[in-house]
């Protein structure tokens, strides 16, 4: 096979410098737009899980007494980016903007299970996101988003957060737990949280199926399954919790992945 020597003066193969340079180009925008959102979201993510006093986190922060909490300023635009990014962009915000994705993404290259779940496994756990969404939805709108926790105002960072845990209600400490133990699972089997259990997950992953913009598979698909085997999160482009990272654009032999555009419904 004929060679070629980049621009760092190493010998490749022909088409392989080219593919390792496409993954490079594609791949350094979005981790700076992880950097950046993570600089920004991660503390407001951070009182959401540990320090909201209310039973779904995020959604009610014009109303909370937790003054140190960045939520009170930000999660409207948070949300309404949220929404807005997924009518146009699918689950991207779960790939490039939201801290946990970025955490689990980290967890994900020292995953221990390297080896992909049976078909009927993943389709049972991914109804999970679709429950803890439509949960968040009934406590929210029926419930009246009810205080789980004693909301601790203020405080020093560690001591306010063991304040918090211990003025909550079982209710709380299980919702918290169950998060906490399935982020930490993704040390285990990558992303499970985002797979199987995010409720933001859930509301986005509906909104994907007519986004404007999405990566997808088009005619020249000769269904190798290189992406799948490519892709942490067990997905091919345009399927499900495909996040439109891009990453496996370079994967393909016959160039069969791209970006679509309208409204037209996705798998």
């Amino acid at each position: 096979m004929p060679s070629t020597t980049n621009n760092t003066g190493a010998t490749c193969s022909s088409g392989t410098c080219g593919k390792g340079q496409g993954v490079l180009q594609r791949l350094w925008p979005r981790r700076v737009i992880q950097a950046v959102s993570f600089y920004f979201l991660a503390e407001f993510s951070y009182y959401g899980i540990f320090r909201c006093p209310f039973a779904v986190p995020y959604v009610s922060c014009a109303n909370c007494p937790v003054v140190q909490c960045p939520g009170r300023k930000l999660w409207l635009v948070v949300l309404t980016g949220i929404l807005v990014s997924g009518l146009l962009f699918g689950r991207a915000f779960c790939g490039y903007a939201c801290p946990v994705g970025t955490l689990s993404d980290i967890f994900s290259q020292v995953a221990l299970v390297k080896r992909r779940m049976a078909p009927v496994v993943t389709r049972v756990l991914h109804v999970g996101k679709y429950l803890a969404a439509a949960g968040a939805v009934y406590v929210f709108f029926a419930l009246h988003n009810p205080r789980w926790a004693v909301p601790i105002r203020t405080g020093e960072f560690v001591n306010s957060t063991i304040l918090t845990f211990e003025h909550a209600n079982m209710y709380w400490l299980v919702r918290t737990g169950v998060v906490v133990a399935a982020i930490l699972l993704g040390l285990l089997i990558p992303y499970f949280f985002c797979r199987f259990l995010c409720p933001t997950g859930g509301v986005l992953e509906v909104l994907r199926r007519f986004s404007l913009f999405g990566y997808s598979m088009n005619a020249a698909c000769v269904d190798c399954g290189k992406c799948d085997r490519h892709c942490k999160l067990d997905t091919r482009p345009g399927e499900s919790n495909c996040t439109n990272c891009g990453s496996c654009v370079d994967t393909c032999p016959v160039d069969a992945i791209a970006i679509t555009r309208g409204l037209k419904p996705k798998n």
